[in-house]
């Protein structure tokens, strides 16, 4: 692999934030959409360990990088969430315990049977590692994404510097996640091909399933419509294709389109996320 747990952990940890001045939130408060978007970030973040609680059920737990990976990982979302929650509540917006619980009983049909749907998926399908590589590697650059197109968008230095300091984070995240789909596409066609098919048959912006819907279409269509949002989205598409195997799926801009008609449809406009 790529990038060895060693590597991983030595730049790892839990985000600082006490130098930040989360007060400035009341003084110079974000804009409701940014806000909305902030809002489906956390429960994304926060979401991970039920994430980690699904991984563990697969054949992977029998390798010891690969747990570590999931530790660290769960340990650094967990305070993205944290940070995230801190802003909400600086604008008077549940956060935390309050939203997690709403957001838990609202998805507990799902949650309840994901262990098993993951348990039987990933013993049936003897490639299942690469998916799920792959399927992370691609999550982590959209949300990078997302908040790197963020911080255009709102334009408020101490969110600022605080989205940057969790794309620090995700990035590492990234990197391990893309190191080894390589290796595991790499001179193997069958799992170019087993990855292939769950991508266009079952990918989707993450947190499509955890969150209501309408709440991810409009996060992605809000920060991606503009011309820099396309631009990232192509950055995303780029690394895709550079994949063994994976070129020419438009994953990321075909899921554009749909959040956009999905957002058009049910809330009747995307609004204009204008860069400063």
């Amino acid at each position: 692999m790529g990038v060895s747990i060693e590597q991983f952990q030595e730049h790892g940890g839990r985000l600082r934030t006490d130098d930040l001045d989360f007060e400035a939130f009341r003084r110079d408060p974000l804009h409701p959409d940014v806000l909305r978007c902030l809002g489906y970030m956390h429960d994304i973040e926060y979401q991970t360990v039920l994430y980690t609680r699904e991984l563990l059920l697969t054949p992977a737990w029998k390798d010891p990088q690969f747990t570590a990976f999931l530790t660290l990982w769960n340990y650094e979302e967990y305070w993205h969430g944290q940070a995230l929650g801190t802003v909400l509540r600086m604008h008077n917006r549940p956060a935390h315990d309050t939203r997690l619980s709403a957001m838990r009983t609202w998805n507990k049909r799902y949650l309840f049977w994901s262990p098993a749907i993951y348990w039987g998926i990933s013993h049936a399908v003897r490639q299942f590692p690469a998916v799920h590589m792959t399927w992370g590697a691609i999550n982590e650059w959209t949300a990078n994404a997302a908040y790197n197109r963020l911080t255009e968008v709102a334009n408020h230095p101490v969110l600022t510097e605080l989205l940057h300091r969790i794309m620090r984070q995700e990035s590492r995240h990234a990197g391990y996640y893309a190191s080894a789909a390589r290796d595991l596409l790499a001179h193997n066609q069958r799992a170019q091909r087993v990855t292939s098919w769950f991508l266009r048959h079952q990918w989707a912006p993450v947190g499509n399933g955890d969150v209501p819907h309408i709440e991810t279409s409009f996060a992605t269509a809000y920060l991606f419509s503009s011309p820099s949002g396309r631009a990232m989205v192509d950055r995303v598409e780029e690394r895709i294709d550079a994949l063994p195997g994976l070129a020419g799926l438009n994953l990321v801009r075909s899921a554009l389109e749909g959040a956009r008609a999905h957002v058009v449809a049910q809330e009747g406009f995307v609004p204009d996320a204008c860069t400063p």
